[in-house]
């Protein structure tokens, strides 16, 4: 009897309908791994990082280490040599710009939801790609302000 009464309790049951099938119709993009390109990143921001921490021992410290002036001393023979002068800005800032498209291409996810005609982007919370991405950014923005200041001065 109570058998009975549980399978009709289970017949009676309403099932839930999926009719929202969005999910497989968007399309998930994830260009890059984010641990590698965290890996590369570091690798593109260590040299302007080292640049600039000598820079700043150097100028605002008066602190000098050996290591930092020699660093300072091949970045000016570069740029005095006039084939090799656009070696310098592409490593002091060509290098942390590459960091910042790789870092935010391993931390940004496109949908594309064709149903609706939508693009949906979501930012990764991926600690070690955000921190390189805010460095490389910092980067390139002080090199960027040194120019504008150095232009400002002579020009």
């Amino acid at each position: 009897m109570e058998n009975k009464k549980f399978e009709e309790q289970l017949e009676n049951l309403q099932t839930p309908q999926v009719n929202d099938i969005r999910h497989q119709q968007s399309l998930k993009v994830n260009l890059l791994n984010a641990r590698k390109s965290s890996r590369i990143g570091i690798v593109f921001i260590t040299l302007p990082c080292l640049f600039l921490f000598g820079v700043f021992m150097k100028y605002f410290l008066g602190v000098q280490f050996p290591v930092f002036t020699a660093l300072e001393d091949a970045m000016a023979n570069l740029d005095k040599t006039p084939f090799l002068k656009w070696i310098s800005p592409v490593l002091l800032v060509g290098l942390p710009l590459l960091a910042i498209i790789i870092n935010t291409l391993a931390i940004t996810h496109f949908y594309r939801d064709k149903q609706r005609k939508e693009l949906l982007i979501t930012i990764k919370y991926r600690l070690l790609n955000i921190s390189i991405l805010i460095i490389s950014i910092c980067i390139v923005a002080i090199f960027i302000l040194f120019a504008i200041g150095e232009y400002m001065h002579h020009g």
